[in-house]
C-alpha cells in the first residue's frame, strides 16, 4: 500500500493555522493547541523526525502496552499516514486522540492514539496499533469507512453531561463482563460496533453470525468468554458532540473452548488459550444511547499489567 502523499499535504495545510494554537499564551492547552501538537506530531512521525516536536523533560511511550524510546517501533518502520483521520481533544484533561488508519513498509493498521499534553508539552503518548496477523478480527483497510456521527454535534436536547457519558461506557463495558442478559446502559435500534474495521454486530463476524446488534448480543450473553474489562481510563468526553474515548484491557481466561448462550446455544471460543486485549473504542452517545462503537484492538498476553493504571 503507497503512501498518501496527499494527506501529508493536507496535514501541512492544516497546521499552518493550528500551529498557533501551540504557542498561544494562555496557560492551558485549548482544543485548538491540542490539535495543533497532534497535528505537529503525525507530520513528524512521517517524516521520522522528532526533534521539532514540543516534548517535556521527561515522557512515557508506550505501543500496544509496551514501553520504548521515542523513535522505536511505529517511529522507525517507514510509518505514512492514510486516508482522513478523525482528531478528537479534551482540554480539560490535557488528552488528544487521534484515530486512523496508519501503514508500517506499506502494510496498513487501525490506529488510535493518545497525547497528553502539560503545559503546552508534550508529557505521554499512547498507541494502539491494530495489525493484520494478529489473533483478533480485522477488515481490510481499503473498504474501512468511520460513521460521519463521530464528527458531529449533538442537539443541545440530547445531549447528557461528562458524568453521564461515561456512566453509559462504564455500563457497557458491566455489561459485558457480567454477561447476564442484564443492561446497564442503553443502546440505539440501529447501534453498530466496530473493531479493527470489521462490524461485529453485522455481517461475518462470529457474533454476528449468532446474534445481530448490539442490544441483542448483550442480551443473549454472547460474550461469555470475557471473564473482566479492567484499567478502564476515559481521557477524552466531550458532551457537545457525545463522543467518549475509553482505553481499556480485556481478559479472556479460556477457561473452557466451548460455552452456551444465555437461551442455551452453543458457541466455541475463538482462541483457546489465555489472552488480554488492549483496547481504544470510541464511544457515539446521542439522547442518552450508544449508537456506535469504532475502534482499535490488540493482542495481548493474559493479564498483562497496564503500563497506566494497575
Amino acid at each position: 500500500m503507497m503512501k498518501s502523499k496527499s494527506r501529508l499535504a493536507a496535514l501541512c495545510c492544516s497546521l499552518a493555522w493550528l500551529s498557533a494554537g501551540i504557542h498561544a499564551q494562555t496557560p492551558v492547552c485549548d482544543n485548538n493547541c491540542l490539535n495543533a501538537i497532534a497535528t505537529q506530531y503525525l507530520l513528524d512521525v512521517a517524516k521520522q523526525d522528532s526533534s521539532q516536536l514540543p516534548w517535556a523533560d521527561q515522557v512515557r511511550y508506550t505501543e500496544n502496552n509496551v514501553g520504548m524510546m521515542i523513535g522505536d517501533g511505529f517511529w522507525g518502520a517507514d510509518p505514512a499516514i492514510l486516508g482522513e483521520g478523525l482528531l478528537l481533544p479534551d482540554a480539560s484533561t490535557g488528552n488528544v486522540v487521534w484515530f486512523g488508519l496508519t501503514t508500517e513498509h506499506g502494510q496498513a493498521a487501525y490506529h488510535g492514539l493518545r497525547l497528553k499534553v502539560l503545559n503546552r508539552q508534550i508529557t505521554e503518548v499512547e498507541s494502539y496499533l491494530g495489525r493484520e496477523g494478529q489473533p483478533e478480527v480485522f477488515a481490510k483497510a481499503d473498504g474501512y469507512v468511520r460513521h460521519t456521527s463521530f464528527g458531529e454535534g449533538v442537539p443541545a436536547a440530547g445531549r447528557q453531561s461528562r458524568e453521564q457519558l461515561i456512566a453509559l461506557v462504564d455500563g457497557y463495558f458491566n455489561s459485558k463482563q457480567q454477561n447476564n442478559g442484564q443492561l446497564q446502559t442503553s443502546f440505539t435500534n440501529d447501534c453498530e460496533q466496530k473493531t479493527n474495521g470489521m462490524s461485529i454486530t453485522s455481517g461475518d463476524h462470529w457474533a454476528a453470525k449468532a446474534v445481530q446488534g448490539c442490544e441483542a448480543q448483550f442480551k443473549a450473553g454472547v460474550f461469555k468468554p470475557v471473564d473482566r474489562i479492567r484499567a478502564r481510563r476515559y481521557p477524552v468526553v466531550n458532551a457537545e458532540t457525545g463522543v467518549v474515548v475509553a482505553l481499556s484491557i480485556e481478559d479472556h481466561a479460556a477457561r473452557y473452548v466451548d460455552y452456551t448462550m444465555l437461551d442455551g446455544k452453543p458457541l466455541a471460543v475463538q482462541v483457546e488459550y489465555p489472552n488480554s486485549r488492549g483496547k481504544l473504542d470510541l464511544f457515539k452517545i446521542v439522547d442518552g444511547k450508544i449508537s456506535h462503537i469504532d475502534g482499535v484492538s490488540v493482542f495481548l498476553p493474559y493479564y498483562i499489567n497496564s503500563l497506566w493504571q494497575q
